[in-house]
């Protein structure tokens, strides 16, 4: 349903079209004596055939904002350091519009443009680790922070004493990190003080629009960033406006360096950096530069392994009107930008004050115009190393290719674009009613499910050397996190079944990058066969040598399979064979190498994975007290190494490698419990009472086995269940809405922390166990719809449900299989045919735990399901 804080830009078509809806209009059909699902098709048409297509609602749906004068970050994608302003993204570039109203500003990243040097160091092997955390001078060490279970350090032990994280400490540098582009600002002296516009988005073709106006002088001014271009276009409409308006490219010089050194860069204010040298130094300083109607910001970045000659981007502008037209460029003044708040550095940097950008000298290339007949048309691109040797020419190019379209050329190629991805996103599409064209998906949800939030609102391909997580900001130079994704919070199977598995490509893409590095890492480090690529930050740098970052959070070994689990997940909700056999099986199959060499078996005749670490928990502890058996570490083993088994079967391949992971799992050690006042609880780990403190990570790993390894789900035995759901309810966590969801529990409005865009689908179709159930989490009299939504085994699904109970269901495999599905209307009698064919096919009945349909389904053929029973 279209809701706030979107509007509908055209009120007419609004109220012919579009009306948001308080309450949903009810069609009540009753049927007695004869077949429900034919009369209730006959009585009105299936709601995919009666809404509005997405293309068409997209066009009066808008976001909406207002100008925020001093702070630039972005109100979406940015979790969890969530801004107010409004977020302006194409595949490639993030950008943010914000400043007064006499500066409007956008300031702009891009996904490739970082400072890719590393900060290297000698790495612990398995044996180091060990003798480090059995060694008596740290029989007393405690590994967590004050009121929290978070680890105090990312480091080892070492056999001498103590912990060492030589990453950190003696100090952490700014590097690898993406870095700001630079900022695009249109100066109107004549609306200084003037009240901050509204802004708006429009969903259907990305086109933002202000009008600002101060007395007599009234601004209104249109941009759109090229969905595929990196281009932005510019338009305005002027009036009463005395003063000349400027369009300029800003960008500041880099101000890390300030942190340890003087502001020259020529000497070192903090000794610990000066061991350094060899690579710490500043970045050299931003250029402005100005040639025929072409002004331009140039930055370079240092030279490291990846662009040995340096990576270097261009930010290059030119106006098409007017053509009187002024241009100037200086470098090394203050002041030449719109200055961001200073802001606290959050996660490792708590409470630190980073050198304030707005105080640094910078680069500045201002066209200064007079708009006689108060037009105003410009454009701007983004140009990087990737691009092509010549910067300069592709951004000139671009640029004449772009004003050769014109504005309107360029809002036409992104409706064009927009429309063909809303047609894509008719696939995976939720109805909430049963009468009238009103779309009542969250089109705003749409708009944005392109990209999934670690994805930090563009499309990132870490084989291109880009990577941009929700928390890389604009206008800093000290990003947290070195700038990349945490690769333990990966609960994205929801959107696969969504239809929306597109969004989450990059980890496919990180681990095809990464392989050659992780199977060194797997050696080097452990001794070990296959492939290991766990928690930490990997940069988008030449995947010739591992990068370690984070030694500590490396030992969530359960971490793998998470990463892993969209690599899976495209080929069981997607049911291509090829993927599976060309992209999905050889990634599942080091991953499985790894594991079953990593657990080892006991004398207790159970296998164990010592150490392991639970999610951003604990670290290391003396002896491994508490890095034993972790119960995420368990079951994304036996998830990693019984699909990686099922998988080799299918295809015929590896038999002596799927015994042997089959047999490791099938003897893993059980998964640890705790005796709380509210009964039996599943627990992170054997031996320590489980619990989830203010200051922790949002997830808990107890729930994982639900939430991740889909062991215990709507068809485990009801013991297991009982378990699961008590264990997230006294341990509330970010994960307990989407684990009671996946047990058919509807969560209460306290426990959606953090739910994510799409994270409600498998109320409407869950299939991890293998069966499809259909509706398992919504209320009795929910009145809902899906279309093509995706399920284990390769199916596409659809169906429709109104007061009375389900009146449609629509199965389509993609490959021959066999379908499991419980009954949509059970103890009743139900027939399934292929579309087009009025004979029933043979249905077998399965009464283990409830009522389940089986059949042989053709790849890509269509059955209908249908009760043929009497009310």
């Amino acid at each position: 349903m279209i809701d706030e804080p979107c509007r509908l830009a055209d009120k007419s078509a609004v109220e012919d079209h579009m009306k948001p809806m308080s309450l949903l209009t009810v069609v009540v059909i009753r049927v007695i004596g004869t077949a429900l699902p034919s009369l209730a098709q006959s009585a009105q048409p299936l709601p995919w055939e009666r809404e509005m297509p997405l293309r068409e609602a997209a066009k009066y749906v808008v976001l909406q904002s207002t100008l925020n004068p001093t702070n630039p970050q972005p109100d979406n994608g940015a979790s969890p350091f969530g801004g107010p302003s409004m977020t302006i993204c194409n595949l490639k570039m993030r950008s943010t519009i914000w400043g007064p109203p006499d500066r409007i500003t956008i300031s702009v990243t891009k996904n490739n443009v970082w400072d890719r040097r590393l900060h290297e160091f000698p790495v612990p092997t398995l044996q180091d680790l060990t003798e480090g955390a059995y060694a008596p001078a740290n029989k007393d060490y405690v590994g967590v922070k004050e009121n929290s279970l978070r680890p105090v350090d990312l480091g080892w032990l070492r056999k001498e004493g103590g912990s060492y994280d030589p990453y950190r400490k003696p100090m952490r540098y700014a590097f690898p990190c993406l870095k700001p582009v630079g900022q695009i600002i249109i100066g109107i002296d004549d609306l200084a003080g003037a009240k901050p516009p509204s802004l708006t988005q429009n969903c259907g073709s990305g086109l933002v629009t202000l009008e600002a106006t101060s007395g007599d002088a009234k601004a209104t001014l249109q941009y759109v960033l090229g969905m595929t271009r990196d281009t932005y276009a510019i338009r305005g409409d002027l009036a009463g406006i005395k003063k000349s308006v400027s369009l300029r490219l800003y960008r500041h010089r880099d101000t890390t360096h300030l942190m340890y050194m003087t502001p020259d860069g020529k000497k070192y204010t903090n000794p610990d950096a000066e061991a350094d040298k060899a690579f710490n130094g500043p970045i050299d300083p931003p250029t402005s530069g100005k040639d025929g109607r072409y002004f331009w910001i140039r930055q370079k970045m240092p030279p490291e392994k990846t662009f040995p000659q340096g990576f270097e981007y261009v930010l290059m502008g030119v106006v098409s009107a007017p053509a009187e037209v002024t241009l100037d460029a200086v470098e090394g003044k203050t002041h030449l930008g719109t200055p961001p708040q200073n802001q606290r550095l959050n996660g490792e940097w708590k409470n630190v004050i980073r050198p304030a950008i707005a105080d640094a000298p910078g680069a500045a290339a201002t066209a200064m115009l007079t708009p006689s007949n108060g037009k105003l048309e410009a454009f701007v691109t983004v140009a990087t190393t990737m691009d092509g040797p010549d910067i300069m020419a592709v951004a000139r190019q671009r640029l004449k290719e772009a004003e050769s379209g014109g504005f309107e050329g360029l809002l036409q190629e992104n409706i064009r674009w927009w429309n063909d991805f809303y047609d894509r996103r008719e696939d995976g599409r939720v109805f909430y009613a049963t009468t009238g064209r009103q779309v009542t998906d969250d089109i705003r949800a749409i708009y944005r499910s392109w990209t999934c939030n670690h994805g930090g609102g563009t499309k990132t391909d870490m084989r291109r050397f880009e990577c941009s997580p929700s928390y890389a900001l604009p206008d800093r130079d000290f990003q947290e996190w070195d700038s990349a994704p945490c690769y333990n919070e990966i609960f994205h199977t929801s959107r696969f079944v969504r239809n929306w598995g597109d969004s989450v490509d990059m980890y496919k893409q990180l681990v095809w990058h990464w392989l050659p590095a992780a199977r060194q890492n797997a050696h080097d480090m452990f001794g070990m066969a296959g492939m290991l690529i766990s928690h930490g930050y990997l940069p988008p740098v030449k995947p010739d040598k591992y990068v370690h970052t984070t030694i500590t959070l490396e030992l969530c070994l359960g971490t793998m399979g998470q990463i892993m689990r969209p690599v899976w997940d495209e080929w069981d909700y997607g049911g291509d064979v090829n993927y599976l056999r060309e992209q999905c099986y050889p990634l599942m199959r080091e991953m499985a190498l790894f594991y079953a060499a990593y657990a080892k078996k006991g004398s207790d005749g159970y296998y164990h994975i010592i150490p392991c670490m639970e999610e951003e928990r604990w670290g290391i502890y003396p002896q491994f007290s508490r890095n034993k058996d972790v119960i995420s570490s368990l079951c994304m083993f036996r998830w990693g190494l019984t699909r990686a088994a099922d998988a080799a079967e299918f295809l015929g391949v590896d038999a002596e490698l799927r015994q042997h992971c089959r047999q490791v799992a099938a003897e893993l050690a059980p998964y640890p419990t705790w005796n709380k006042p509210q009964g039996v609880i599943f627990a992170g780990m054997p031996g320590v009472e489980p619990m989830h403190l203010p200051q922790d990570h949002f997830g808990d790993a107890a729930s994982y086995p639900t939430v991740l390894a889909d062991e215990i789900n709507l068809d485990s035995p009801r013991d297991q269940r009982e378990l699961m759901i008590r264990t997230v309810q006294t341990l509330r966590s970010g994960n307990t809405p989407e684990a009671l969801t996946l047990l058919g529990v509807l969560p209460d409005a306290a426990a959606t922390r953090r739910r994510p865009s799409g994270g409600d689908a498998e109320t409407l179709l869950n299939s991890r166990s293998g069966r499809i159930h259909l509706f398992p989490a919504v209320a009795p009299s929910a009145q809902v719809a899906f279309h093509h939504f995706q399920a284990r085994g390769g199916f596409l699904v659809s169906a429709a449900r109104n007061a009375d109970g389900m009146y449609y269901v629509e199965i389509q495999p993609r490959r021959d299989n066999q379908c499991q599905l419980m009954n949509p209307w059970p103890g009743k009698s139900v027939a399934v045919h292929e579309v087009g064919k009025s004979e029933s096919i043979p249905v077998k009945i399965d009464r283990t735990d409830g009522e389940c349909l089986v059949f042989q389904a053709i790849a890509n053929r269509k059955y209908r399901v249908e009760f043929k029973g009497e009310l």
